[in-house]
């Protein structure tokens, strides 16, 4: 994903009127389906000729609509990009039953990561069971600088490939990119990181990105043959407080044998 430049363009490596327009659908949300364009200025970052040539352009496309009161809100073709993105990101059911079985075996969220350039994103999940949880979303996107998911995913790369990885990943995030209260943009502490989860297979962290809270992940290993397109790892996430000392052998243990369960079962058609 390029990073936006100080004057509201985008790095070059694409097509800038695309990113921008993407910048634009991206600024709505399920909360926020009614924007006005003095919200889209300010979100996106663009000039505001920019943004009103933006969403006539997408408004004629049918992405977004503009109704007589003037705001801005999501239009009918993107009824068409929804279904199709459902089918192509569900997670097997199969799959899914195995993690709803490991929530409810452990009380802890069970989320599904792989990596998207210098991110992570949440392609499947079963929540815990419990009031206080976890709160991430599929289709979130989390930093790569901290976490168990994100230490074990990039433990996953071609050693010869992963320093420069990692430059990027601290370049992107920049000096005040950290994510949490025990957060990091340092590059060596983001290769011990890396460094522990490959030697145990298995990777524990508690409050990196956010405090009280805590990650356990592993990788999931596919043969040869139904090996998919990204590497994928599978995670635990909770509250500290249940992520005890004794907890962790077990988590560890049922962590893994889910991984191998999902490994035969299948992941969402898009990753293959």
């Amino acid at each position: 994903m390029s990073a936006p430049t100080a004057d509201g363009g985008d790095n070059a490596g694409g097509i800038r009127a695309v990113s921008r327009a993407w910048r634009v659908l991206r600024t709505f949300t399920p909360d926020r389906m009614s924007l006005s364009l003095a919200d889209l200025v300010r979100e996106t970052g663009l000039p505001r000729t920019t943004v009103l040539r933006l969403v006539d352009t997408l408004a004629g496309e049918g992405l977004l609509e503009v109704g007589a009161d003037a705001q801005v809100r999501v239009g009918t073709s993107l009824i068409a990009f929804a279904a199709f993105a459902e089918s192509a990101w569900a997670v097997p059911a199969a799959s899914l039953a195995r993690m709803r079985a490991l929530a409810a075996e452990t009380g802890e969220t069970v989320s599904l990561y792989v990596r998207e350039g210098t991110r992570r994103v949440v392609v499947g999940q079963a929540p815990s069971p419990n009031t206080l949880r976890h709160a991430v979303q599929p289709g979130d996107e989390l930093p790569m600088t901290v976490g168990s998911a994100a230490y074990v995913l990039l433990g996953m790369e071609p050693e010869s490939e992963l320093d420069g990885l990692i430059g990027r990943i601290v370049a992107e995030a920049g000096p005040d990119g950290r994510a949490g209260p025990a957060g990091t943009t340092d590059a060596a502490e983001i290769r011990e990181g890396v460094a522990l989860a490959v030697s145990q297979g298995w990777s524990l962290t508690h409050g990196q990105r956010e405090a009280g809270n805590s990650g356990l992940a592993v990788p999931v290993r596919f043969p040869d043959a139904r090996r998919p397109a990204r590497t994928v790892v599978l995670a635990l996430g909770g509250p500290t407080v249940r992520f005890t000392d004794d907890k962790i052998p077990g988590f560890v243990h049922a962590v893994r044998r889910c991984a191998e369960d999902v490994a035969r079962t299948g992941l969402p058609p898009a990753l293959y």
